[in-house]
């Protein structure tokens, strides 16, 4: 099992987000978690990684339960920039991940090729892009050869260039044997990537296989959040 999520439940106060969430990625796949603003998505994905606490459910990642920061040796979680630090250069980030996760300092060099950052990873980060920083958080994601991948809107920021360069490396890790595990409102970039949708509607998940019926992930999405404006 690379992924359970037994009857997870999270709330804010008194205002409920997750509402016994039941799913589970048996097979390294890739999955698209989709759903309208304030759908609980990011809080879904925190929530795997043990960034944020539970009320209630279990969650076992690869064998390990969430909380064990064994699981991290193998798992990778690609947030958003503010994990970045402005005066520190791209390469900082990297040998830092090298150096906890005890990995040889040749695992950069491939990484920043495989990604391609290698001309400005030298470079300090508050230099950097929307699209350069979301580069380098996937480098950093990928230092690890994780088995699963977790990615927060990791097409966010990117030129149609590097879209496409995302896309193929995304479809590259899943043919290598990587499941991921993405959440996107880009639907025509799903489209591309995955026929299988996780949606998140009103704290609860419901998992689609667009291979066995006739939509795409704009028409599924539309006849789920047909109220959602």
């Amino acid at each position: 099992m690379i992924l359970s999520v037994e009857n997870l439940v999270k709330s804010y106060g008194k205002h409920s987000v997750l509402k016994g969430i039941n799913f589970s990625i048996e097979v390294p796949e890739v999955i698209a978690l989709v759903g309208p603003n304030g759908a609980g998505k990011s809080t879904l994905l925190n929530a795997i990684c043990n960034l944020i606490p539970i009320n209630e459910g279990t969650i076992r990642v690869l064998g390990f339960d969430h909380k064990d920061p064994k699981m991290f040796h193998h798992t990778s979680f690609l947030k958003d920039a503010t994990v970045l630090y402005p005066y520190l250069t791209g390469l900082d980030h990297l040998y830092f991940v090298q150096r906890i996760q005890k990995l040889s300092k040749t695992r950069v060099d491939e990484v920043t090729l495989k990604v391609g950052i290698k001309d400005y990873a030298s470079r300090k980060v508050s230099t950097y892009s929307t699209g350069m920083k979301q580069k380098l958080l996937l480098a950093m994601a990928l230092m690890n050869q994780p088995q699963l991948l977790i990615m927060d809107e990791p097409l966010n920021g990117l030129d149609p260039t590097s879209i496409i360069s995302t896309r193929n490396l995304i479809k590259e890790l899943h043919q290598e044997g990587t499941c991921i595990l993405l959440s996107s409102h880009t639907l025509s970039e799903i489209d591309l990537i995955t026929k299988k949708i996780l949606f998140l509607d009103q704290g609860k998940v419901y998992l689609e296989d667009l291979s066995l019926s006739t939509n795409n992930a704009e028409k599924s999405y539309l006849e789920r959040y047909q109220d959602v404006s």
